[in-house]
């Protein structure tokens, strides 16, 4: 059984790697399954290469969970030094109609419909008489030129899923646009 073990720490170790992709973490979960292994052997084990890619696999299942619970930790510790992160986003948002106010007309009042008003796309479409497509390119377009305007003018941070966390005007920014 030595033996075996012995061929088999290299190619485990490279299982682990490929999975994990941080050598010393790799090191470590390779130790844990030999580990694992020794506490299992209780029972005769009939196939060894077998049980220990099993147990590689639910060690590395296992890493990930406990990964995944400190990353939500950290994330949740990180978002309370923020006051308010709503309020950013909500200060920002009052913002946005100065920066729309600045597009070209043909994306100014369907940004308005759609984002300030939050009419959904096909009503806007029937609204203007317009072909929903086009409604849909459109307000696309706009979306993209606003967030040049307000990247131009802000730096804003964003969290998890695109919320804001936080935003600063930058120097030499035009103040009927700027968010201060």
């Amino acid at each position: 059984m030595q033996q075996q073990i012995v061929q088999l720490y290299n190619p485990l170790l490279g299982y682990v790697k490929k999975r994990v992709r941080n050598q010393e973490d790799a090191e470590d979960l390779t130790q844990d399954v030999f580990f694992k292994l020794a506490k299992s052997t209780k029972e005769p084990v009939t196939n060894l290469k077998s049980w220990v890619y099993t147990i590689a696999k639910n060690t590395i299942t296992d890493y990930y969970r406990k990964k995944h619970v400190e990353t939500n930790t950290i994330e949740e510790d990180t978002y309370m030094n923020y006051e308010s992160s709503e309020d950013a986003g909500e200060e920002l948002s009052t913002c946005v109609k100065a920066f729309i106010e600045q597009l070209p007309e043909e994306y100014k009042e369907l940004l308005v419909l759609s984002e300030l008003k939050e009419i959904p796309q096909k009503e806007i479409a029937e609204q203007l008489n317009m072909n929903y497509v086009t409604v849909r390119s459109k307000i696309q377009r706009g979306r993209k030129k606003l967030k040049e305007l307000i990247d131009g003018c802000c730096t804003v941070l964003q969290g998890g899923k695109g919320s804001i966390m936080e935003y600063e005007s930058k120097t030499g920014c035009n103040k009927t646009t700027s968010c201060d």
